[in-house]
């Protein structure tokens, strides 16, 4: 898949993490055009961006990715993609229940009105 990628990743309080677990492949990943498309997807059905991802990214990353910190980081990420394209933060730690997925809890955006 093409990646859509426009800028650079931020690391911020994430650059040890990114250094040191594959971050340059995760935001390569997460701008994935068919990546971008499920986000954006969730986003308009009023879920986590994030929610849809867990699949795929234990099926291109391993179970490694279900490390707290990474997933934090993976988060931030998604922000950052998400607020590029034009999206805003609407709800932080929005439950996610779905069975089996890494992800406890995402954060939900919307275009503005």
């Amino acid at each position: 898949m093409t990646a859509l990628i426009s800028h650079p990743y931020r690391p911020d309080r994430f650059a040890a993490t990114h250094a040191r677990e594959n971050g340059d492949a995760l935001w390569l990943f997460l701008n994935r055009s068919d990546i971008i498309i499920r986000m954006e997807t969730a986003s308009y059905l009023a879920r986590p961006a994030i929610e849809p991802l867990a699949p795929l990214l234990l099926r291109e990353f391993g179970g490694e990715v279900a490390q707290r910190r990474i997933k934090q980081m993976i988060g931030h990420m998604v922000r950052q993609i998400m607020e590029r394209r034009g999206y805003r933060l609407c709800h932080s730690n929005v439950r996610i229940a779905r069975r089996g997925n890494i992800f406890a809890s995402g954060s939900r955006y919307a275009l503005p009105d």
